[in-house]
């Protein structure tokens, strides 16, 4: 009996699940930082979710077992053959996901199996992720190698001679009804889930549980999202409005109203400039000690500076929808790569389209990397240049990503002087990416940090410079806002020195103009735009707010639709996140976790005057209202706004 077909199954089932338990080690010791001391309890249940996703992956390695449990010949090359492929299939993203984490903060999801066929990036940076990540390689191979060594192996313990016909039954019976009980993670009525991770070790250590086979598996061919009713439509509607219409100053009764962008002349052009993973805490003026921003840290100091700016994700296909549509990343798989993509939403380039603006998205990368061109193009933008729009492409090319950042952002500065006005144009960086590679006298004049990430912060913030320098002397450049900002954050350096803010995803964020005149809070309703004030401003915003704020101070009097709200206005000043089946909401004041049902903790911030102090219910209400919002309205195609019919 013990020396059968059904012993030698769950021994080799066994021999993987052993395996992930030393990934979830390796997983937790290259991810040390954010997970100092995780309890025992973290390694002892991920071996739950460890069963579920190995019995969901060999199930049809297990399905030939049991037809044929002693096999010979090509029926056992077969049944070795699918054990080995299955299984070396799901370490691979195992071991992948353990490079990835630090950048994305989550357990990858299917949508990650979109994102890698997006574009040539994938295949043409293998060679390089191998090269940086080597050990994780050698570690690939010796585990498939361990697999093959351990299923011929424990092979060797069966017996040849069948057992009685009545035991024939009963151990297919056991291996059926076991595999059963391992994909549902226990008896429990509703199967587990990823939000079960939480209760060993609580929320902060839920990726150390969780394993990223189980996270793909549970996502895949799952219903993005799902209705919440969480309170009545209107309460929802007032706390978390998604119509928004900016009420500026009404002129005095004797005055005849002037209506906003009266012509064309008068309309500002608007430059939004997405800079590849600056993170604020390497901002001297943001977060104090050394910087490698120190031109961006200057023009903080001239415009509109808000110091607790928080990005809604953690990859760049999640930060570009944000910034760009208000589309936050508040569902398990990106929007761009989400059936939601093919609806029509708003955006700031169809809303300022519609007011006579000309539209442009400039990304150095790949065309087609990321979907940043599909989504360009489904947002609105009648231009997009891309790497096969860039005219010296081989002089240029970074090896790697794309086009340099010195070179494109020049060619940016370039082109838009050869732009109608008035425009509106974004330009994403991509030269601070991974794996932050320089020329080489680039490399020499900007070494420095203590971070591989520091010198092509330097690199990339000099270009900016530069690009400021060439467009200071073109006639555009004083009728322009310039909003500048970050997708998200990567690399950081965690010293404690920032107590509870939430630095994985506080990035900058600047509204600037070259003409300072007005002060935002003063502005009337028949004024143009003449310019920004310098303000140094604590209130709590979001990427998702930018579109709103930009129309704030363009003069945009008209209605639209937009998750985010304006910054400068009377709302609530929140900023959520998603991550890991987690949401979480911020204030000045404190952050709270929470599942969808149940609050999993709340984090005092240390510093942040909360001009809207509340308590944590009330924050639990407001994020409620945000995601039975978003939902609603996404399930239901409404991200436009369409005015009432007579």
């Amino acid at each position: 009996m013990f020396r059968g077909p059904l012993t030698v199954l769950l021994l080799r089932l066994g021999s993987v699940a052993a395996l992930y338990t030393i990934v979830r080690i390796l997983f937790w010791r290259y991810n040390l930082a954010m997970f100092p001391v995780p309890p025992g309890i973290v390694f002892a249940g991920g071996v739950r979710f460890d069963a579920s996703a190995i019995a969901w992956i060999n199930i049809p390695w297990v399905l030939w077992v049991l037809i044929q449990p002693r096999p010979h010949g090509w029926w056992a090359r077969v049944q070795f053959g699918l054990f080995l492929v299955t299984n070396a299939f799901a370490l691979f993203f195992g071991l992948v996901d353990i490079g990835y984490f630090p950048f994305s903060l989550k357990r990858s999801t299917a949508d990650f199996l979109k994102i890698l066929t997006m574009g040539g990036d994938t295949v043409d940076l293998a060679p390089t992720f191998a090269r940086d990540y080597w050990r994780l390689v050698l570690f690939y191979v010796a585990g498939v190698a361990l697999l093959a060594w351990a299923y011929h192996r424990i092979g060797q313990l069966q017996h040849r001679a069948p057992k009685k016909r009545a035991w024939q039954v009963g151990w297919r019976l056991i291996a059926i009804a076991l595999i059963a009980l391992a994909t549902r993670g226990g008896t429990q009525l509703i199967p587990l889930q990823p939000m079960d991770a939480a209760k060993y070790g609580g929320a902060s250590y839920l990726p150390v549980v969780l394993n990223t086979p189980f996270t793909m598996l549970l996502s895949l061919g799952k219903p993005t999202l799902e209705e919440r009713n969480y309170m009545p439509k209107d309460e929802a509607a007032r706390r978390w409005p998604v119509l928004q219409r900016i009420h500026f100053v009404p002129p005095p009764p004797d005055q005849a109203p002037m209506p906003l962008f009266k012509d064309q002349q008068h309309k500002p052009n608007v430059v939004l400039i997405i800079l590849e993973s600056f993170s604020a805490l390497y901002s001297q003026e943001l977060a104090g000690g050394d910087g490698y921003m120190p031109f961006l840290d200057s023009l903080m100091r001239q415009g509109l500076n808000f110091t607790n700016a928080y990005a809604n994700g953690r990859r760049s296909i999640d930060g570009i929808p944000a910034i760009l549509a208000s589309m936050p990343q508040w569902m398990s798989e990106a929007f761009i790569t989400s059936p939601y993509a093919s609806l029509p939403f708003t955006s700031m380039a169809n809303l300022l389209a519609a007011e006579g603006y000309h539209t442009s998205f400039y990304h150095g990368g790949r065309n087609g990397t990321m979907g940043f061109d599909g989504f360009a193009n489904s947002a609105g933008f009648a231009r997009y240049v891309g790497l096969n729009e860039y005219p010296t492409r081989d002089t240029d090319f970074d090896g790697h990503w794309g086009i340099r950042d010195h070179p494109f952002l020049q060619f940016h500065a370039q082109e838009l002087a050869k732009e109608p006005q008035p425009f509106f144009s974004t330009v994403f960086t991509l030269s601070s990416h991974h794996p932050y590679e320089l020329p080489e006298e680039d490399a020499e004049h900007f070494a420095g940090g203590t971070q591989p990430i520091h010198p092509t912060l330097r690199y990339t913030d000099d270009a900016l410079r530069a690009f400021f320098t060439t467009a200071r002397t073109m006639s555009w450049f004083e009728n322009t806002l310039f909003v500048i900002t970050a997708d998200h954050t990567a690399d950081l350096e965690r010293t404690g020195s920032q107590g509870n803010k939430p630095i994985d995803y506080w990035v900058p964020l600047l509204y600037y103009s070259p003409k300072p005149t007005v002060d935002w809070e003063e502005r009337t309703w028949d004024r143009q735009f003449e310019g920004i004030t310098p303000k140094r401003t604590d209130r709590v915003t979001q990427h998702i707010d930018i579109l709103p704020t930009v129309m704030h101070l363009i003069g945009y009097d008209k209605a639209f639709f937009s998750y985010g709200h304006d910054a400068l206005g009377p709302d609530k000043a929140r900023a959520i996140w998603s991550n890991n089946g987690l949401f979480s909401i911020t204030s000045a004041s404190e952050q709270v976790r929470y599942d969808g049902k149940q609050v999993l903790g709340v984090i005092p911030l240390q510093e942040g005057n909360d001009t809207h102090p509340t308590s944590t219910e009330e924050l639990v209400f407001d994020l409620q209202a945000a995601i039975q919002q978003f939902n609603h309205h996404m399930l239901r195609s409404e991200l436009v706004y369409k005015p009432a019919q007579p």
